[in-house]
């Protein structure tokens, strides 16, 4: 029993992460109806940028809020010098355009952090843990659960209780009453796209602390948390963050319990699960367990 409690913790833990990085998707689309293929190295800078800083000597909550503000920085320049000029162009090619940006930028972390392992740095033991029910829990675990829950409650008291919520809502529903209304559809997609780079920095140190570590792949690994956006429903920020917790803890459970029931055949299969069950998602239910479905008149 507590071993399987270790296990549900630990998706747990990793749910939370994923839905911080699904977040980033989500929110992106929700101002702008794009996919930003791009997300995965945001989230890399942003941990590569948390270890630099640290290693200048920065006191560790002072560099967890520089790295999400410079990731936010450079998320927000992508939009304003690359995407807005896209404005128009057919759709298809913008996304294409977020692929090769996400080119670029893994190109810039290869020059300038090399592809070298490193250690996600804390101000407590890294091998501190707690023990519950049995089961041992490490505090990054839990640290990462406070503090992407904090992060997400704010995130959804801004969207709810702020004027740049309802701007950004509004920019969502109608870009072309937004700006008829006065909104500054311009400003809002550059601050949505700040938003979405910082919770990819958050999302980035919580998913290179240990046990795992952080190297120039991480982009690739944080782009299994995109199916969490597609299974919540692309519209739905609560969907996401509940979708992301789900299929963190749905990962850690078949690699637990599936991969050794399969034999050979179920060698890494965690791995591509929660792509599974976003393509049965997208069969059944293509907007998601929170989306609206999409009804246009013709």
């Amino acid at each position: 029993m507590s071993g399987f409690l270790q296990i549900c913790f630990g998706g747990f833990a990793l749910g939370a992460v994923y839905a911080l990085v699904a977040l980033g998707f989500v929110v992106i689309y929700r101002s702008s109806q794009i996919f930003n293929f791009a997300h995965g190295e945001l989230v890399a800078i942003g941990a590569f940028c948390m270890t630099t800083f640290v290693s200048i000597g920065m006191p560790w909550p002072l560099a967890l809020l520089m790295a999400m503000s410079v990731t936010g920085l450079l998320a927000a320049g992508i939009e304003r010098a690359i995407i807005r000029p896209m404005i128009g162009r057919p759709l298809f090619s913008t996304i294409i355009l977020t692929l090769f940006v996400g080119f670029l930028l893994r190109a810039a972390i290869l020059i300038i952090w090399g592809t070298d392992l490193r250690g996600m740095p804390t101000p407590w033991d890294t091998m501190a843990s707690v023990e519950i029910g049995g089961a041992v829990i490490l505090y990054n675990g839990i640290i990462a659960v406070v503090l992407g829950g904090i992060a997400l409650v704010l995130f959804y008291l801004l969207l709810k209780k702020t004027r740049l919520g309802i701007a950004m809502r509004a920019a969502n529903s109608d870009q072309e009453v937004a700006l008829v209304l006065g909104i500054p559809v311009g400003k809002v997609f550059m601050t949505t796209w700040f938003l979405a780079g910082a919770f990819a920095a958050l999302a980035g140190v919580f998913l290179t602390m240990f046990p795992r570590s952080l190297d120039a792949n991480l982009g690739y690994v944080a782009l299994a948390a995109f199916p969490a956006a597609v299974v919540g429903g692309l519209n739905s920020p609560i969907g996401t963050v509940i979708a992301g917790v789900l299929l963190g803890m749905t990962e850690v459970l078949a690699q637990a319990y599936l991969e050794p029931l399969l034999g050979e055949f179920g060698h890494n299969i965690h791995v591509v699960f929660p792509y599974i069950i976003m393509i049965f998602f997208l069969m059944v239910r293509p907007y998601g367990l929170f989306g609206q479905k999409v009804v246009e008149r013709l």
